[in-house]
């Protein structure tokens, strides 16, 4: 009943979730050496009755970060705010038109792994998600693929990984590994999203290794 949609999408729920976004750490180590900033949409949505997040698998084909977990996203234009980025990539990606999306808010910074690219995670809804109307954009994404709030609520399902010793979350259970930036904002986010007594993490459960992971291109 916790992960009813009806309460994880109330107004109630909403207003928790987006003044907990406020809060969310600044998670920038080096201000000096970033080139450019990007937008990601934290997409929430409703499939099979229950409040998934989406995400996407990166071509194979693509120059930076091939065949990784992602969720849409991209360098913002000059002209652009983070919002309009985090939009205007969602509808090339995946085709999801951005008057589709219902934005909540905007999570802080984030630095990409590369270090030279600061990431400002947007949170939306996507209304009336149908995934049979989703239109892949094949030069940039090889899957996409939701993963509903009871999978990253399953303890069974955590695990980590050290990167520059710092332990960062993993998440099993979904068609791929969801690790690395992607796995961050995806923690930091459904702490703000799910009640604190739903959402109990244990990531020292299982430790991964970076040939561990890289196999899999996530």
């Amino acid at each position: 009943m916790a992960l009813a949609s009806e309460l994880l999408l109330s107004s109630v729920a909403r207003q928790r979730c987006v003044s907990k976004l406020k809060e969310v750490p600044v998670f920038v180590k080096d201000w000096i050496n970033f080139k450019s900033e990007a937008a990601v949409l934290v997409p929430l949505c409703v499939q099979n009755n229950e409040v998934c997040l989406l995400y996407t698998l990166r071509s194979s084909n693509l120059t930076n970060h091939s065949g990784q977990v992602s969720f849409p996203g991209g360098k913002m234009d000059k002209s652009e705010t983070v919002f309009e980025t985090a939009l205007r990539e969602t509808e090339e990606e995946i085709g999801v038109p951005r008057e589709s999306v219902d934005i909540w808010g905007k999570m802080n910074k984030i630095q990409g792994r590369n270090r030279d690219i600061i990431i400002t995670p947007v949170v939306g809804l996507i209304q009336n998600y149908s995934f049979s109307k989703l239109q892949r954009n094949a030069d940039e994404v090889e899957e996409i693929f939701t993963v509903p709030m009871s999978t990253f609520c399953d303890v069974n399902n955590h695990a980590s990984f050290e990167y520059e010793n710092l332990m960062t979350p993993v998440f099993l259970g979904a068609q791929h590994k969801i690790w690395g930036i992607t796995g961050i904002i995806t923690h930091f986010f459904l702490q703000c999203f799910l009640p604190s007594d739903v959402y109990k993490v244990d990531f020292t459960r299982k430790k991964y290794l970076m040939d561990e992971l890289m196999p899999s291109k996530l």
